[in-house]
């Protein structure tokens, strides 16, 4: 665990400390975060914002953040890895490791709409009734797998931001790639 501490950190620091992706880090968690409530605003009828945030306790709104953070920071650590990536390495694997770590952290924040009733039953109607009342009773187990899962993504994306993984090494002393 404080290796992993460690290693997200000083990727952060390495990544954040260009202003092109913090500005694009805090870009993308307003994104997320708005995206979270716009989703059950657009898809439940009569919804507006004012009503959505009524409804969500503040633990809610804190584990939307905490996901947004850690959705915007794995996005921002591959975009990182893509724009470091030599043109001798294989491409097709960070494309690749980049397209399922963000799509790991789409579906696992997707699941953390778990915390209101009426967004589950909308988004997840199609599974049957059942399958909803499962999701709704389980829905902190859910959202606390998610931030696990997105942990588990941020931890081996850090270790490739910082070359400790010799398969998938980015030189982050090197220049951005100019297309």
């Amino acid at each position: 665990m404080k290796n992993f501490l460690i290693n997200l950190f000083t990727s952060c620091k390495i990544v954040l400390n260009d202003n092109i992706y913090l500005a694009g880090f805090l870009i993308i968690t307003a994104l997320f975060f708005w995206l979270f409530l716009y989703i059950p605003v657009r898809v439940i009828p009569g919804n507006d914002f004012a009503f959505q945030l009524s409804i969500l306790r503040p633990q809610d709104i804190f584990l939307l953040v905490l996901l947004s953070l850690f959705s915007a920071l794995s996005l921002t650590f591959h975009i990182y890895i893509l724009r470091r990536r030599s043109v001798s390495k294989s491409i097709s694997l960070t494309i690749g490791s980049g397209f399922l770590g963000g799509i790991a952290g789409i579906i696992g924040s997707l699941f953390a709409t778990a915390s209101c009733a009426a967004c589950v039953a909308t988004l997840l109607s199609f599974l049957g009734v059942g399958t909803v009342f499962f999701l709704l009773g389980h829905r902190q187990f859910i959202i606390t797998l998610s931030i696990v899962l997105m942990l588990i993504s941020l931890h081996f994306t850090a270790r490739k931001v910082l070359g400790i993984c010799e398969a998938c090494r980015v030189d982050y002393k090197k220049k951005r790639i100019t297309s």
